[in-house]
């Protein structure tokens, strides 16, 4: 009769258990949680001294959510960026094109993080977007953050919104 060692089995036990819980935390965007960028219909406003950012996003479809932010310095109004937050397949992208941008191919952010509070893109092979999140401190109150390196340095920009 072969005694069984009783670390192995256990061992074995706890390597599943572990691996498995690791598991969701890889798959924290779901194309099912589309909906939950629904917070970001209307218009939300920036104040600065010299003027404002306002960024607007509506619902295209079931797949797609359209955003634009504009600066407004006393009567000139400038279109800064144009956003699509496309459902592709089992993935969703934050895809920025800049306003006098002369990229052939748009920067294409996958989310990684999709949460009731907020959502988080990232590719680091970019230069300028690598990184953009947009967090919802409450129903009026969102914070977004770009960071990414242009010529060498890394810059990152905050703008603190409220709901219009």
């Amino acid at each position: 009769m072969v005694k069984k060692l009783w670390w192995s089995s256990s061992l074995g036990l706890l390597l599943l258990i572990l691996a498995g819980s690791a598991l969701p935390a890889a798959a924290q965007v779901r194309p099912a949680d589309f909906h939950l960028l629904n917070r970001l219909a209307g218009t939300w406003i920036m104040k600065t001294r010299r003027g404002a950012v306002i960024e607007n996003w509506s619902r295209l479809n079931d797949s797609t959510w359209l955003g634009k932010t504009w600066r407004v310095i006393g009567p000139d109004t400038t279109l800064q960026q144009s956003v699509e937050l496309a459902r592709q397949g089992a993935d969703i992208f934050f895809i920025p094109i800049y306003a006098g941008s002369t990229t052939p191919t748009p920067i294409r952010l996958r989310l990684r993080v999709l949460k009731a509070i907020g959502f988080v893109g990232e590719d680091l092979q970019q230069d300028f977007p690598q990184k953009v999140t947009y967090r919802f401190k409450d129903e009026d109150h969102l914070e977004a953050r770009v960071v990414g390196k242009r010529d060498g340095t890394v810059e990152e920009y905050i703008f603190s919104f409220r709901k219009e």
